[in-house]
């Protein structure tokens, strides 16, 4: 008999604990990093000072509550060898808007400081008609 008190006492506060048990919450997904464009006067060194310096602080300080707020960031310098060789880095710069959405305002950032963003639109490709051929006289 005191064998079952105790397992029923253990099973009420087994399921009391459960569902004072918070649900975890998923990992938020982040927007993707952008590319973008150190201007020619600044080395890259310093554009990425720059970026990190001015990131956190872009909507300045306010006692305004629906207000952004900064999450974080990230400054990777683009090694690809193409045209923009050495002027091109994949940043983030994210912050959380009002509305729960996270947004990269990383080329925003980038053009503030004189810089500018490689924009790659999502447009399908376009099918374009074949060329006649003319019968050689």
């Amino acid at each position: 008999m005191l064998a079952t008190k105790a397992i029923f006492t253990l099973l009420v506060s087994l399921a009391a604990m459960t569902s004072m048990a918070k649900p975890v919450d998923p990992k938020p997904e982040y927007p993707e990093p952008e590319f973008v464009l150190r201007s020619d006067n600044v080395t890259m060194d310093e554009f990425e000072v720059q970026f990190l310096d001015l990131c956190p602080r872009y909507y300045g300080e306010s006692e305004a509550t629906d207000q952004p707020i900064f999450i974080f960031q990230t400054f990777q310098e683009r090694f690809e060898k193409d045209i923009w060789h050495g002027k091109k880095a994949a940043v983030q710069c994210i912050y959380q808007y009002p509305t729960a959405e996270y947004r990269n305002i990383g080329v925003d950032v980038a053009i503030a400081l004189g810089g500018s963003g490689l924009v790659f639109p999502d447009v399908p490709p376009v099918d374009l008609p074949t060329p006649i051929e003319e019968d050689d006289p």
